[in-house]
């Protein structure tokens, strides 16, 4: 109870602490006039100190060191309000340092740490297949379907498969979601006009089913008209109903929220796709899964349970199990998902931020250095009557933690405005926001803190002992800021380059005059024996077509998802991208066969390996007729041509002659001898009039090809601005830096000059101790840098790690900027008045 009382008795100290200090002052001045009349100047003697006994009557009241803060935050506001240009240049320096970590965490937090805005997004959990062999995010419709019926420890179970269908009379192509039912119900969306699926309506076999517009097709389409809702449309020249529209925003899962026209009960596929066996294949991976853990579940508990499901599977039917498979879930409550690849990327960017951070303070600490050198008056006379050294050290502490939140929020404006130019510029989804959460804002406080305490703890203290002309700090400060600057120019450069590799090397395959036409067989219940009977007819039909070079199938075609196979092989573990193709697949995608030949009619266990795998496998061996993966025989080796594969470094190509069961599954390519964009309203015509039901995906692989540069050229530029941002604040350090030491050499440097030095001679003076921490930084750097190229190997594609055009083009830039923020403050000081800085000093 006691202590409760104190309690308030201080907050009450906080709320009338105007009023109790007027009070304070007139009952002292009574006092004193009593003790006066008494006894006269005796009276006065006995009284004591006024200013004295006040503060100890404060004192008394408590928490009188808000009072001292409030001071010393006046204090400090007053001195960097006189000081306008080196404040501008601190909170500038701090803006850039805080601001560029603020982004890259606020981008990282968006992606992959912040929810879902959708229902109970942490019971939200992704399922996949997994065995020692083999790995895929889908699963068939009837494993599905299994484990919605069976698992006790899952409240819900959502599947999504994409699709294509066409709407009629336009036959405008649309990118289609089929969903169970449960989808939107179970993340707690609500229609933006009319309604969203239901069970207990749209599961049902009708002749019109339902199906939900996306926000933005409806928008572009429809002119975002809502009498839209109740219409009829054809699908596939199958009635449709629409009965609402996708609410705006709505995220989805697995990135699939923005990127759908229509939404479809999942059972009404087989309606718009004629002849699909999609749901009842119990081999072909078909439909991605999510569940959401029943209450109390956890994750590690429902993965138990799905492996038990996955034995009785099993049991059942052996077929379709993998050897050793079992299901793995991961949360999905978030846009993306933290796999190795992704850690990876997260660890570049962190190191990335604390050396941005540390460059940062080391710049800060210099400017804060050579400032102390016109405060070292005011210090001195400061302590001469009589403060303490604690009293003027919390002081400057105070006016570097000013500093300091006002570099965090100008940070902060630059960060969110430079996120919102990027999401803009990216095209991100419509439900993330720019503005900072409360982990971006707790972030900022701590680097604020550490800022303040790093750039503003050594300044400080030497300023407060009177020790700023010590140079260990200095040097320190320099060589600090020069291997951050160092890391972060190379790394930048390394990514640049590689990006640039990407956009402007040859991928090793042909792809500007090539057509990738996929008919859709698996879609639409072909058997194998079938579509090897289309292919023929139509394979005819093309190399009989004017424009057309090449013709060839493969299962997996360029730019798509391939066949990754996990081996460990002579003691190495190897990634495989596995193809099955015909023998004229090398030709028309422009794929040298550098060793042996091409495949025959007739080959069943043969394999064309990629110069890569052959040397990683028999380095000084011949590897033809060697044997691969059990029973294939190596026939023939081509060029490296990742064309599953294009951002792995590691990519390795094995290739499969195609055979009778894959038929059902394999796509055409063709190379045209003209412009190809020609050939596609040919080619659908073709398609469809040898099967009225097909409607095939037809894709110019030089579009594909460039949809994937532009991820390198967004990486590109933002290491770009990564490596500018990093200069800059090199250059801003140096320039503090070099500026103090010329103003504590102003008498050498007169001297110098009035005894006729060149002045030539007085720059190098003044610049040659900054060579021993400049170059000790860019060695330092350097290692850093090479030492994390293990690292960055996987994101640095074609190029090396230790690449000595990026580390000497970085290397050379950095100190060419060194050296020109040097000159200046240099450069200035040959402009003394030689009498008056004598006079001065």
């Amino acid at each position: 109870m006691e202590k409760i009382k104190e309690l308030f008795r201080r907050l009450g100290y906080l709320f009338s602490h105007n009023r109790r200090s007027r009070e304070l002052e007139n009952e002292m001045a009574f006092h004193r006039e009593m003790a006066e009349r008494s006894a006269g100047p005796e009276g006065r003697r006995r009284f004591g100190n006024a200013v004295r006994l006040h503060e100890q009557s404060r004192e008394a009241w408590g928490w009188t060191w808000i009072d001292r803060l409030v001071q010393d935050l006046r204090f400090a506001t007053r001195m960097l309000a006189r000081s306008k240009g080196f404040t501008f240049s601190a909170v500038l320096i701090l803006a850039l340092g805080l601001g560029a970590n603020i982004f890259m965490f606020s981008a990282m937090d968006w992606a992959f740490f912040k929810s879902l805005p959708v229902r109970d997004p942490n019971s939200l959990v992704r399922l996949m297949r997994r065995s020692p062999d083999s790995s895929a995010d889908a699963m068939p419709y009837p494993t599905a379907m299994y484990y919605r019926d069976h698992a006790k420890t899952l409240s819900a179970v959502m599947m999504l498969m994409n699709g294509r269908l066409e709407l009629d009379p336009d036959a405008k192509a649309l990118s289609v979601n089929y969903v169970s039912a449960t989808y939107f119900k179970e993340l707690g969306a609500s229609a933006a006009y009319g309604r969203l699926l239901d069970p207990s309506m749209d599961d049902q076999q009708t002749t019109s089913p339902a199906v939900v517009l996306g926000h933005e097709f409806w928008k572009q389409y429809f002119k975002a008209d809502p009498t839209v809702v109740g219409r009829t449309i054809r699908l596939n020249h199958q009635l449709a109903t629409i009965v609402g529209v996708e609410p705006y925003g709505f995220p989805g899962l697995g990135n699939q929220g923005d990127s759908a026209d229509v939404w479809i009960s999942i059972t009404q596929q087989p309606y718009f796709v004629s002849g699909s066996k999609a749901l009842t294949d119990t081999l072909r991976e078909t439909v991605v899964v999510w569940a959401r853990l029943a209450l109390g579940v956890t994750a590690n508990t429902a993965e138990q349970e799905l492996l038990a499901l996955t034995d009785a599977r099993r049991r059942l039917s052996p077929e379709t199990v993998w050897k050793g498979e079992l299901i793995r879930s991961e949360p999905a409550g978030h846009s993306n998902v933290l796999d190795a690849g992704t850690l990876r990327g997260l660890s570049i960017v962190s190191v990335l931020g604390v050396l941005i951070l540390i460059m940062t303070c080391a710049n800060l600490g210099g400017l804060l250095l050579a400032r102390g050198v016109s405060r070292e008056h005011e210090v001195a006379i400061r302590i001469a009557i009589g403060a303490s050294r604690k009293r003027i050290f919390r002081q400057l502490f105070t006016e570097s933690l000013l500093l300091a939140l006002l570099g965090s929020a100008a940070g902060l404006a630059l960060a969110c405005a430079a996120l919102k130019s990027c999401l803009l510029y990216f095209g991100r989804p419509t439900w993330v926001s720019a503005a900072p959460d409360w982990r971006v804002c707790l972030l900022l406080l701590a680097m604020t803190f550490i800022a303040a305490v790093f750039f503003g703890l050594v300044p400080a203290l030497q300023l407060a002992r009177q020790q700023h002309k010590r140079t260990l700090a200095r040097q320190v400060l320099i060589g600090l800021q020069v291997a951050a600057s160092c890391v972060l120019v190379i790394i930048s450069s390394l990514l640049v380059r590689a990006a640039q590799h990407v956009i402007y090397t040859e991928p090793g395959f042909g792809y500007e005059q090539v057509v990738s036409v996929n008919p859709g067989f698996d879609e639409h219940g072909y058997t194998p024996a079938a579509a090897q009977v289309y292919l023929a007819s139509l394979e005819e039909r093309l190399r009989a077509m004017s424009g057309v070079a090449s013709v060839s199938l493969v299962k997996y075609p360029p730019m798509g998802s391939g066949w990754i196979v996990n081996s460990e092989i002579n003691g190495q573990r190897l990634q495989i991208y596995r193809n099955w193709v015909d023998s004229e697949f090398f030709r028309t995608m422009d794929i040298p066969v550098l060793l042996g030949r091409s495949f025959a009619p007739g080959d069943k266990n043969a394999a064309i390996i990629c110069q890569s795998l052959a040397h990683k496998l028999w380095p000084d061996e011949n590897p033809l007729g060697k044997i691969f993966l059990e029973k294939n025989i190596v026939v023939g080796v081509v060029a490296d041509a990742p064309i599953n594969a294009m951002r792995d470094v590691d990519a390795l190509e094995l290739y499969s002659p195609a055979q009778l069961e894959d038929m059902n599954a394999m796509s055409i390519i063709l190379k045209s001898s003209g412009a190809p964009d020609d050939l596609i309203p040919m080619l659908k015509s073709m398609v469809q009039s040898l099967d009225s039901r097909l409607f095939p995906d037809i894709t110019l692989l030089k579009s594909s090809f460039h949809e994937h540069m532009q991820s390198a050229e967004q990486l590109a530029l933002l290491m770009s601005l990564i490596g500018v941002a990093a200069m800059l604040l090199a250059a801003l350090g140096i320039l503090g830096l070099v500026a103090y030491t010329v103003s504590q050499r102003t008498k050498e440097i007169a001297i110098r000059l009035a005894l006729g030095s060149p002045k030539m001679y007085v720059i190098v003076s003044v610049l040659r101790r900054f060579s021993t921490p400049v170059l000790v930084g860019v060695f330092a750097g350097a290692g850093v840098s090479a030492a994390s190229s293990q690292i960055l190997r996987r994101a640095l594609y074609g190029v090396s790690g230790l690449d000595p055009i990026s580390y000497s083009a970085a290397i050379s830039v950095l100190l060419s900027v060194f050296a020109v923020a040097a000159l200046l403050p240099a450069r200035r000081a040959l402009r003394l008045d030689v009498a008056r800085a004598l006079h001065q000093e």
